[in-house]
């Protein structure tokens, strides 16, 4: 019956694989997060865990304000507008995501206790959360070509290793951590930097280029108008939990 099975599957077209293993994949990685959850608010009392959240929510909206989820949206269709420079483009977005990410991290720099007052954050925390908008966008600007080139056992190798190395991490810092949700927050950007930075070296390598003006171009007039949209969506998911905290 195996070998049956394992027929079957080495006959079946390329984009079912792929669609197969996305969904496997999909499903671990949610699977590890929902046993991670009892584990987290056990070694946290409920207002770290809630604060954390908190945190967690106030990334979502920055993401899309500082990135401007260039990685979703204009570059899904750029990928197949440019199919014939698909790795320029891949590498120019990149480096359009690194200049709004720099920039706006030196706007935070130069009116760091504002800010803080306005999140309720720290400067830790926030500069964490920057350094995982940056890490967060590198991941999905590199998914997003492996998914449509239907290269999916690398895809599906990297998000099953970095979702089981996040909590893995995550327990060992909060358990010695006095501020425990600043080190849950840590745990993840820590993964992140480690497990998606060499992402971005491979595109930019690939596309040995880093400015454009056409496709900058193209990307900002294209997500700009998207972005009320991307914000409307997260705000609804998270802005009761923002609320309750203030």
């Amino acid at each position: 019956m195996l070998v049956s099975i394992r027929n079957k599957y080495r006959h079946l077209p390329k984009q079912v694989k792929a669609s197969l293993w996305f969904l496997i994949c999909a499903f671990f990685e949610k699977s590890i997060s929902i046993i991670a959850t009892p584990i987290f608010t056990r070694i946290m009392s409920t207002s770290e865990y809630g604060q954390f959240n908190v945190l967690y929510s106030w990334l979502t909206i920055v993401t899309i304000i500082v990135s401007l989820n260039l990685c979703y949206g204009v570059y899904t269709q750029g990928l197949i507008k440019f199919s014939h420079d698909r790795r320029r483009y891949s590498a120019e977005l990149q480096g359009l995501t690194v200049v709004l990410v720099l920039a706006w991290t030196l706007v935070y720099l130069g009116f760091r206790d504002f800010w803080n007052s306005v999140f309720s954050l720290t400067t830790t925390q926030m500069l964490a959360m920057l350094l995982m908008v940056w890490t967060s966008s590198v991941f999905n600007f590199w998914a997003g070509e492996r998914r449509v080139a239907l290269q999916y056992k690398s895809l599906v190798m990297v998000t099953l290793l970095v979702a089981i190395a996040k909590p893995l991490v995550g327990v060992l810092l909060v358990v010695y951590a006095n501020d425990k949700v600043t080190a849950r927050f840590l745990g993840l950007a820590l993964v992140e930097l480690v497990g998606y930075t060499g992402l971005f070296f491979v595109q930019m390598y690939r596309g040995k280029t880093f400015f454009s003006r056409y496709f900058w171009r193209h990307a900002l007039m294209f997500n700009i108008p998207l972005a009320p949209h991307y914000l409307s969506q997260i705000v609804l998911s998270s802005a009761d939990r923002i609320m309750i905290a203030n």
